[in-house]
């Protein structure tokens, strides 16, 4: 998947159980467009988890919490 530069993404947090949240504290706002793919986990409220593939170590995280589109 292609996410556009200006999305509106947040990093993860490790949480409950070592799982992964997105860490609803620190906002990012992407200055360049990635790729990501989808990460086979459950949402959390309306952000879905993605991996960055490319560019790599573009940012601190790996994972990336965005908004998923409303139904």
């Amino acid at each position: 998947m292609i996410i556009s530069k200006g999305t509106l993404c947040y990093g993860s947090v490790a949480g409950t159980y070592n799982f992964y949240y997105p860490d609803l504290q620190n906002e990012l706002v992407l200055d360049m467009t990635i790729e990501a793919e989808s990460m086979p986990w459950v949402k959390y409220d309306r952000y879905e988890a993605v991996r960055v593939t490319s560019p790599e170590n573009f940012l601190p995280y790996k994972i990336l919490w965005i908004r998923t589109k409303p139904v």
